[in-house]
């Protein structure tokens, strides 16, 4: 007959050995979202810079131009005013994407001031440009590129930081894609940080949005009526353009501004119902990944 101290002995050895194969399973099972979370993270930079480089010229000017040329429109004497205001937004919306996707400095800048740069020479020939215009095309192209960068790095702090980048590229993007669905997303993505005790501050968010959105609209419609108000070949002269667009642009904020916050919301009244379900998506989704990551912390 065996010792019954000797079973007790190989019992307790065995439910030892269970254990730790039961510790090592639960560790690797641990570990390969950390793993998975460790490649996301090495591989997501160079995946950001092809999808920024992508998305540069369908952004900022998308429909107004041929692809990866500059919206200059020919005129009688030279290049239309209004190519202006649609060259500097356009630069400024592409680059601040690209800066939104791309976290590093200088990578960023090579990005898009590269694309420019390559846009900039392929547009070469499209127009014929009167003398001293082509300076100040470039610099407006120059300007709108450095706003963008400064906008686009300040948009990756948070879902509402997120959703306000989107609402401005929204109103300011001077390319014909439809704002209906950016919108949208726009407005419901403050939901993704919403809870119970934070409802106060999840409408303020959406606020916001709304507010930058209007905003935008009525700066970029304001600045294509203040290149509208420049005779044709006037771009050459950049000390006398300069007064008369910045007179334009502040009449037509004061005289329109109103009027144009008042019905631009109209137009993308049937994307509403899609915020609806964004949002309510949003809330559902980041509660169920609250409560997976709850036993996980436990």
């Amino acid at each position: 007959m065996s010792d019954p101290r000797t079973r007790a002995e190989a019992k307790a050895a065995t439910t030892a050995r269970e254990g730790q194969v039961a510790d090592a399973s639960e560790g690797e099972g641990r570990t390969a979202p950390r793993d998975r979370g460790a490649l996301v993270r090495r591989v997501w930079p160079f995946v950001a810079m092809v999808v920024a480089a992508l998305l540069w010229w369908p952004v900022g000017f998308l429909g107004r131009a041929e692809w990866m040329h500059l919206p200059l429109t020919q005129a009688a004497g030279g290049v239309a005013p209004l190519s202006g205001g649609e060259l500097f937004l356009g630069s400024l919306v592409a680059a601040a994407v690209v800066s939104a996707l791309v976290s590093s400095p200088w990578p960023r800048f090579g990005i898009a001031a590269g694309l420019t740069v390559v846009a900039w020479v392929l547009s070469d020939g499209d127009v014929v440009v009167a003398a001293g215009e082509r300076v100040v095309l470039a610099a407006l192209a120059g300007l709108g590129l450095l706003l963008g960068l400064a906008v686009g790095a300040r948009a990756t702090r948070g879902a509402v930081p997120v959703a306000t980048f989107l609402a401005l590229v929204s109103g300011l993007s001077p390319a014909t894609w439809s704002r209906g669905v950016v919108l949208a997303v726009a407005v419901a993505l403050p939901f993704w940080v919403a809870t119970s005790d934070r409802v106060a501050p999840t409408i303020l968010a959406v606020v916001r949005v709304v507010l930058t959105w209007l905003l935008a609209v009525v700066v970029s419609i304001s600045l294509y009526a203040g290149f509208g108000a420049l005779k044709v070949g006037a771009l050459a002269d950049p000390a006398g353009a300069a007064p008369v667009v910045g007179r334009a642009f502040v009449d037509n904020v004061r005289d329109n501004g109103l009027e144009i916050a008042r019905t631009a919301p109209q137009v993308y009244t049937g994307w509403i119902w899609l915020a609806v379900v964004l949002a309510i998506a949003f809330v559902v989704v980041a509660t169920a990944l609250k409560r997976r990551r709850a036993p996980a912390a436990a």
